[in-house]
């Protein structure tokens, strides 16, 4: 009997004997499919709006409501794949990545704070009898109906936040650091994680009424859960780590580009990618099921179906706030992946600055709809047309 042949690594196989099979899915695919979250996460929002206006209006949702919410938090994953795969793919340079995210996430904290302060705060601060008692009615306000104390929305903070973790680990510049001194730079991807964290703890802290977050501050927070920021972490090191493993072996870091452009290095990642989603999805539900019975017993409740029923709310608040369980959608996620190529090459480049304008569209005319839906239902009188009428005629005369 002949023996079997050994498998051969990764770093063994030459870049010319590439495999057939590529994936259908392209990054501007993940673009899509993360916009139009992004688009079910506003309708969300618009459905527990409508709830707490007329409890027979929420009461229609039902389940869909649920269902909805957790497809919305799929957002995050596709567009920090898709960013990913434009950096692998060569596609776009961390610079322009970096600007911009970050210009973007900035332009939101700028036209949030902008909004709420002259708006919101200016425009209340005029009809109040002392204008400066707005910010503190309206602090006392958002709490009573947001027990969490804050609002997480700014998605591209996260995605400023990632692309700055992988410039720091993959960066080779030509200036500055080089040699030895690139140790540096890689140390700094650090900061990213510190950021992360520290958006963490200041929602656990709000959540459970330690601190009070100024309301400045939440187009700086982060959104995205720790789960799923954990498996990009975990993407990235282990790129570096293949990586280094190839160019031990006396490959070139120009043959590694060149091979992160094979059919059979994106298959690789792609399985490796569902592999880690599988994994990530059971350790958040088993993490979700540990933090229900951690806050169950602080709040001296007993693990019973009934009492669990009846005190959920309360129960899953600070886990929920933070994320946790978001990413257990992962599992569902997984099989997709296998679909997804990044080094496959879109027909059209341009169609990726399109679709983001697209969905900003779809978003006007969902809160547009939703307004024509819900007004119907305000504890409003109805209003005579025909005495309106009457009144504005009456009114242009007097003109």
């Amino acid at each position: 009997m002949s023996k079997k042949a050994k498998r051969r690594r990764f770093h063994e196989v030459s870049i010319h004997e590439d495999i057939r099979f590529r994936a259908p899915l392209n990054y501007q695919h993940l673009q899509i499919l993360g916009w139009l979250c992004i688009v079910l996460s506003v309708v969300v929002s618009l459905m527990n709006m409508g709830g707490r206006i007329n409890e027979s209006l929420g009461s229609q949702f039902g389940n869909l409501r649920t269902i909805l919410s957790y497809i919305a938090t799929l957002s995050l994953p596709f567009l920090l794949l898709a960013n990913f795969a434009k950096i692998l793919n060569n596609a776009e340079g961390y610079r322009k990545q970096l600007i911009t995210n970050g210009a973007t996430a900035l332009g939101i904290f700028v036209i949030s704070w902008a909004f709420f302060s002259r708006y919101i705060v200016g425009t209340l601060g005029k009809l109040a009898v002392d204008p400066e008692d707005t910010l503190q009615v309206l602090n006392a306000v958002f709490r009573q109906n947001n027990k969490n104390g804050f609002l997480a929305f700014n998605l591209f903070i996260d995605l400023f936040l990632c692309t700055l973790f992988m410039y720091f680990l993959n960066a080779r510049p030509s200036r500055v650091f080089t040699g030895k001194k690139v140790l540096i730079l890689r140390s700094l991807a650090l900061l990213p994680l510190a950021l992360e964290i520290l958006s963490w703890i200041l929602k656990w802290k709000s959540v459970r009424g330690e601190i009070i977050l100024p309301f400045w501050s939440f187009p700086l927070l982060t959104v995205k859960p720790p789960i799923t920021f954990a498996v990009f972490v975990l993407l990235a090191l282990h790129l570096k780590g293949r990586e280094y493993r190839f160019c031990r072996h006396g490959r070139s870091y120009e043959e590694y580009r060149a091979f992160l452009q094979t059919n059979r290095n994106s298959f690789h990642f792609s399985v490796y990618l569902a592999v880690v989603m599988v994994v990530a999805g059971i350790i958040d539900l088993v993490i979700t099921i540990f933090l229900l019975s951690f806050e169950a017993g602080t709040l001296n409740i007993e693990i019973t179906v009934e009492e669990l029923t009846k005190n959920m709310a309360e129960i899953i608040r600070p886990a929920e706030a933070l994320g946790i369980g978001e990413s257990i959608t992962l599992l569902f996620v997984a099989p997709m992946v296998l679909l997804f190529s990044y080094s496959r090459v879109p027909k059209n480049k341009r169609v990726s600055m399109l679709i983001p304008a697209g969905a900003i569209v779809l978003i006007l005319l969902v809160v547009l709809e939703a307004i024509n839906q819900v007004i119907g239902y305000l504890p409003f009188e109805k209003i005579n047309m025909k005495d309106f009428m009457d009144q504005m005629q009456g009114m242009a005369q007097a003109v």
